[in-house]
């Protein structure tokens, strides 16, 4: 008999278990979807730091490179928006005489082997956060800002190159969870090493919670984060400011003004770093 009591529990169990099927087959596909946008956003950093000593009877040159992590937020027809960590874009010098003289280049090679020159636009050493621009990066996808900050609990992820660890076409996809924050540095229990600096941190929306910016050495599956309303603030104020000047810089016809206004920015803002 259909209608007995045992089929009756059999199609229960059954309908059950369909549910719950359809259910994990659709959260996988969401996560895997978040994930796949998030990925097309990733930048990897190349930075080239040049250092240049004269004494009295000689001169002395440097060169030092290093990796790091970022992505895109916004773009627009002449390029991109990027943010990152801030030590990966300031550098600490201590005071020598004679005097080290110094210049900071970046390269940027996008998840399908395209590069591109980027110039650092505005920093905050306190939060560790910067903001960069690519130009001609006309064509990637962008991470969006969350309107939610997260709550203890959360899943997260993150998408970055720790110990460089990158090639076109594959970049290391982390899964974690938000442990709350302490001041304004957030806690997520997240993989890491060198490198994973400026790697995005984003909800199961695919939204922007964090930027990753340091890691316990001795035990690197807790990492610091810039805050999230000091992440939301940061790009929004200066993506703002940019783009105002980009509006002008068009009316006007005039040349280099971000190159000046972040050497500008630069000079005023020297501040010891952190180790990180």
């Amino acid at each position: 008999m259909i209608g007995g009591p045992t089929n009756i529990c059999r199609l229960k169990i059954l309908f059950l278990i369909v549910i719950i099927n359809l259910f994990s087959c659709s959260s996988t596909l969401a996560q895997r979807d978040t994930l796949s946008s998030a990925r097309d956003s990733f930048l990897y950093i190349e930075k080239t730091l040049m250092l240049h000593q004269c004494g009295k009877y000689q001169c002395l040159q440097h060169t030092a490179a290093s990796l790091a992590s970022g992505f895109v937020v916004k773009r627009t027809k002449e390029g991109s928006y990027g943010v990152t960590a801030a030590h990966v874009c300031e550098v600490d010098i201590p005071p020598t005489k004679p005097p080290i003289q110094y210049h900071s280049s970046y390269v940027i090679t996008t998840l399908n082997g395209e590069k591109y020159k980027a110039m650092v636009l505005a920093s905050d050493i306190e939060n560790d956060i910067c903001l960069f621009f690519v130009k001609d990066l006309t064509d990637t996808s962008i991470i969006r800002l969350a309107r939610k900050a997260p709550v203890p609990g959360d899943r997260v992820y993150t998408v970055g190159a720790p110990r460089g660890i990158f090639s076109p076409g594959m970049v290391p996809m982390f899964d974690g969870i938000y442990n709350g924050n302490i001041g304004n540095v957030a806690f997520y229990s997240l993989p890491a090493n060198p490198g994973s600096s400026g790697s995005m941190i984003i909800n199961e929306k695919g939204e922007l919670v964090g930027v990753l910016h340091s890691v316990y050495i001795k035990f690197p599956h807790i990492v610091l984060s810039v805050g999230f309303q000091e992440t939301t603030s940061f790009i929004k104020d200066n993506i703002l400011k940019f783009e105002t000047y980009r509006r002008v810089q068009e009316m006007l016809d005039l040349k280099n003004l971000f190159e000046e206004e972040a050497n500008k920015f630069h000079e005023e803002n020297k501040k010891p770093t952190l180790s990180k």
